[in-house]
């Protein structure tokens, strides 16, 4: 049987000056940097890079409008990790096993990004819960479902 969670996303780290962070941390692990994406969740603007470390993703993320939860997280502790990324071969069987252990999740239904294309790769779907910070030690933790 396979694990129902399978693999690292990325690790993202919330910061103010979007270009700024990403050239800085291209610089310090000597690693090429991706260039500007939007994340247009219900209520979230994000405008995003990411620095990669081998097969590994250091997603840096900003808010597009200054105002949205982001920026208010930024506000409450500061610039450094938002969240971790984890996928999941079944987001609902997912769901359902947060739900039977007792795990806050930020809203019940997924978000749903469409024809989402990453690496050179187009998914029909990107299916996403975040699991509230205060059912992992203070870290959000968002489960992604990825849909050929």
């Amino acid at each position: 049987m396979e694990p129902l969670f399978y693999s690292m996303q990325e690790v993202v780290i919330a910061v103010k000056d979007l270009d700024k962070a990403t050239d800085r941390l291209s610089e310090i692990f000597a690693a090429p940097a991706d260039g500007l994406a939007s994340e247009p969740l219900e209520g979230i603007e994000l405008i995003q890079r990411g620095v990669w470390i081998g097969n590994e993703r250091i997603a840096i993320v900003a808010d597009s409008t200054g105002t949205g939860p982001l920026s208010q997280a930024i506000e409450k502790r500061g610039e450094g990790v938002h969240e971790i990324c984890v996928r999941t071969r079944n987001l609902n069987e997912a769901i359902a096993h947060f739900k039977a252990k007792g795990v806050r999740l930020t809203r019940d239904e997924p978000y749903v990004l469409k024809n989402y294309e990453y690496r050179g790769e187009v998914f029909s779907e990107v299916r996403i819960v975040f699991i509230h910070p205060a059912s992992c030690y203070g870290v959000l933790v968002e489960v992604q479902e990825w849909v050929k």
